[in-house]
Formats: C-alpha cells, structure tokens, sequence
C-alpha cells in the first residue's frame, strides 16, 4: 500500500484492498493500472473511520465487473453492491473494517443478463 492507504479486509468478502481515508467525502483518484471503477468513500470502521473503495457492478460472467472495472481484482458483492478486492499476499495482515454504504452513494444499476461469449 502507498503511504497514506492501509490494507482493508470487509467482513463477509474475501481478499483485501490498499485504501486511503476519505477527505470530507471525496477520495484520491490514483487507481491501480487498468482499473476504471471511481474511488468512492463507501467504508466505515467500528471507530468511525471513513475510507474509499472501489465499487464496481457484480457479473455471473465476469469476475471482475461487468465492464472489467476492477481491472485484476474481483468484483464481489455486498449489501447490494460491488466492491473491488485483490487477493492478499502472503503474511499480509490487514485491518478487519465493517463495511457500511453511506446514502451519498448511489445505487448501481440492476445487473442485466448477458450472454457469455466462451459458449456457444
């Protein structure tokens, strides 16, 4: 992780991220490369703490978003939405962070069907 991000670990996801605190209600927009989902402050810790995630739209076909949004990561879903994670290195602890979705954020758009382009 950069030097003002922290590895987060959501309860009930697996895998973890580097995240920077939220500033107010705005976050960096430094993304890992090939990543296009928008850093957003989606995180709450026990203590009060608000962090950025990036949220991304959750697909049967594809794991890492809808629209590859996640880039290497995955984009798993929780309370209704995507969130990007990225499997965590060996020995790497990270912080166990309660993951709550603030009413600033909105709602991504219903997961629509798509066909899968490996099968006929």
């Amino acid at each position: 992780c950069e030097s003002d991000e922290q590895a987060i670990q959501v309860q009930g996801v697996s895998g973890n991220f580097c995240s920077p605190k939220c500033s107010g209600s705005s976050c960096p927009g430094d993304v890992p490369d090939g990543v296009t989902a928008k850093p957003q402050c989606a995180l709450r810790s026990p203590t009060g703490d608000s962090s950025c995630a990036l949220l991304c739209t959750p697909s049967s076909w594809r794991g890492n978003g809808a629209n590859g949004e996640c880039g290497t990561g995955t984009c798993q879903s929780i309370q209704g939405i995507g969130l990007c994670t990225y499997a965590a290195a060996d020995g790497e602890a990270a912080v166990a962070t309660k993951f709550l979705l603030p009413s600033s954020v909105p709602a991504l758009p219903a997961l629509k069907v798509e066909t899968n382009p490996t099968h006929y």
